[in-house]
């Protein structure tokens, strides 16, 4: 049986990883998670920016149908004013 122990032990010995194996390990862990965490901030910033982004262009869009909206309003009033002059001169 005791012959046994020396096999047993490299099995084990080989199973287990080195000291400098695990510290490699969590450091890659470490720079893995730090990585995700800029990564998340990164991304919060441009959702921030992309929703201002977002509300500027609806706001310039609102401005762009109101100024259509009275563009249209004077080219119309222009017509009018146009056939009542026209009218007026028979």
């Amino acid at each position: 049986m005791l012959a046994h122990y020396p096999a047993l032990f490299l099995v084990l010995f080989l199973k287990v990883p080195a000291p400098e194996l695990i510290a490699k390990a969590a450091e890659e862990k470490v720079r893995a998670e730090m990585k995700a965490e800029e990564q998340a901030k990164e991304l919060q910033v441009l959702q921030v920016e992309n929703n201002r982004l977002r509300n500027e262009i609806k706001v310039l869009q609102e401005y762009k149908e109101k100024a259509h909206r009275e563009l249209c309003r004077v080219r119309d009033e222009q017509k009018t004013f146009g056939k009542i002059k026209v009218n007026t001169e028979l």
